[in-house]
């Protein structure tokens, strides 16, 4: 299974932070032009979606909560942490650690001695509310008018070949560096920001509750 790491954090402003497996390259003109993030957005959705039904994945959601005085919400007064995994296949997450299954509306867990409706329980309710489908963070933010943006590569630029004419019809080679673009960061429109804002006040989690 691919490994996709969500990052929510704190704040009246949610963003996703979306490390993806395959790297998009840029454009071959000798002037190097990042892609369309947005464009880039809607096709890893799509991918994803296509990916998650045929093999599969692993989501690890970790949500820090607290007091922040700055404008990037640095937590500085750190008094919920939270950590979820889960194993994704298609429309069914198994989170083993908790004895979990789920699918998007609904959910199960096991008590030790019986199968429990997950939202029957406090901790179930506030996962089932915190822990959202990656699927559905996507399409929501492709579709919205989230706001896209590259990050910093972690990554070495990639040496590619490229065809230059030498003159006439001789053609030549040369070595380039060429940027990889794989990170992308989406800002959730100001609506979008304050209804996840408001299932995650909702679950208790920035209560201690």
């Amino acid at each position: 299974m691919n490994k996709f790491i969500f990052v929510l954090f704190s704040g009246w402003l949610l963003s996703v932070v979306m490390l993806a497996g395959v790297g998009l390259q840029a454009s071959d003109s000798r002037e190097e032009k990042a892609p369309d993030p947005a464009k880039a957005l809607r096709e890893v959705s799509k991918d994803f979606l296509r990916h998650s039904s045929k093999s599969g994945y692993t989501a690890h959601l970790v949500i820090a909560g607290g007091m922040a005085n700055s404008s990037d919400h640095k937590i500085i007064d750190q008094a919920v942490s939270e950590d979820y995994f889960g194993l994704v296949r298609g429309p069914l997450m198994h989170m083993p650690e908790q004895q979990i299954f789920r699918t998007l509306d609904k959910g199960a867990q096991f008590d030790g001695d019986i199968w429990r409706v997950l939202q029957s329980t406090a901790d179930g309710k506030k996962l089932d509310r915190l822990f959202t489908f990656p699927e559905r963070l996507l399409a929501d933010a492709s579709s919205r008018g989230s706001k896209v943006q590259w990050l910093e590569s972690t990554v070495k630029p990639r040496k590619v070949k490229r065809e230059v004419p030498l003159g006439g019809t001789a053609v030549g080679s040369s070595e380039q560096e060429e940027m990889v673009y794989h990170r992308l960061r989406v800002t959730l429109p100001d609506k979008m920001a304050l209804q996840y804002f408001i299932e995650v006040q909702n679950s208790g989690c920035l209560s201690g509750g």
